[in-house]
């Protein structure tokens, strides 16, 4: 049992993995750096398959590269959860390929047309770097030194869907209706990605007390809320929240609660989508096994 003592030690500093750290320590690092590594391996597949049907060649530029960034940033994060458990490579392709589905509720949902990969950089990513920059500070040092690369890739793929999405608004009626729809679509599930409320949050409690993490979930969604619906309403797109108001003296929004259930449902036990991703996955490392091949 770590105390309340030992805790607050731990967060105040940086650790590093040949550190004598506590068995709970080294399991909630685990736990949270394995999740957002698997979830980096995995997204890339959802993205990918949308590169050759991007509208024009510049979209299907920026889609490869960022499809590429974020393999880069999976494999960043392996390199780091092999140091902090000694787990090989092999052992962790393994366990995201045929093991659970521990990844991010964005990937268990289908993308259903062309504006919805240019949503989830614009808005998605927009909540990623709201959460990842925070994870800068974070009391363990290998993943606060990743997370310097991949916040500034992350940026680059923002501004990359925050780009595309202005295109489409300056043209047709088609063109922003589509926008329009991906927003509907991708509203509640960006909310839901930053976690429930911190006294609802099972791990939150315990990641804020050893420094792995340094915002609650709340405040971070405040926070996203506050420079990304100024941002939707600018270019001419409704929030399709009609319970969304800011409160001018507490400084906070009121807004409609995603289906907690449902996320919840959806990290413990996937989805279809979600399945499909990691059979694709294994697929794939089945067509190109013979290029690793040792006989």
């Amino acid at each position: 049992m770590t105390s309340s003592a030992q805790l607050k030690e731990t967060s105040a500093r940086q650790v590093e993995p040949w550190q004598d750290l506590s068995d709970d320590y080294r399991a909630a690092a685990t736990r949270m750096i394995e999740f957002h590594m698997m979830s980096e391996i995995v997204g890339p597949v959802h993205e990918f398959r949308w590169v050759p049907r991007a509208p024009s060649l510049q979209a299907k530029l920026v889609f490869a590269a960022k499809s590429q960034d974020e393999v880069g940033h999976g494999l960043m994060l392996m390199r780091v959860c092999q140091d902090l458990t000694g787990k090989s490579r092999a052992e962790y392709m393994e366990q995201i390929l045929d093991g659970p589905p521990r990844f991010m509720n964005i990937f268990h949902y289908p993308w259903d047309e062309w504006v919805d990969p240019a949503i989830v950089a614009w808005l998605i990513d927009g909540a990623e770097i709201e959460r990842q920059a925070t994870l800068l500070r974070s009391s363990y040092g290998p993943y606060a030194r990743a997370m310097r690369k991949i916040l500034k890739e992350e940026g680059f793929h923002h501004h990359c869907g925050r780009y595309l999405i202005g295109q489409m608004m300056a043209g047709t009626r088609e063109q922003r209706a589509a926008v329009q729809r991906g927003v509907d679509r991708w509203w509640l599930r960006t909310l839901a990605m930053f976690g429930p409320r911190d006294e609802n949050s099972k791990h939150g409690p315990k990641l804020m007390a050893y420094g792995l993490k340094f915002a609650q979930n709340e405040a971070l969604r405040q926070s996203w809320l506050t420079k990304f619906v100024p941002q939707i309403r600018a270019v001419g797109l409704e929030v399709p929240d009609d319970n969304l108001a800011y409160d001018g003296e507490t400084g906070r929004w009121t807004y409609t609660e995603p289906d907690w259930q449902e996320f919840s449902s959806l990290l413990r036990g996937g989805s279809p989508v979600g399945a499909e991703l990691q059979r694709e996955l294994r697929q794939a490392r089945g067509i190109s096994a013979w290029l690793f091949s040792e006989d």
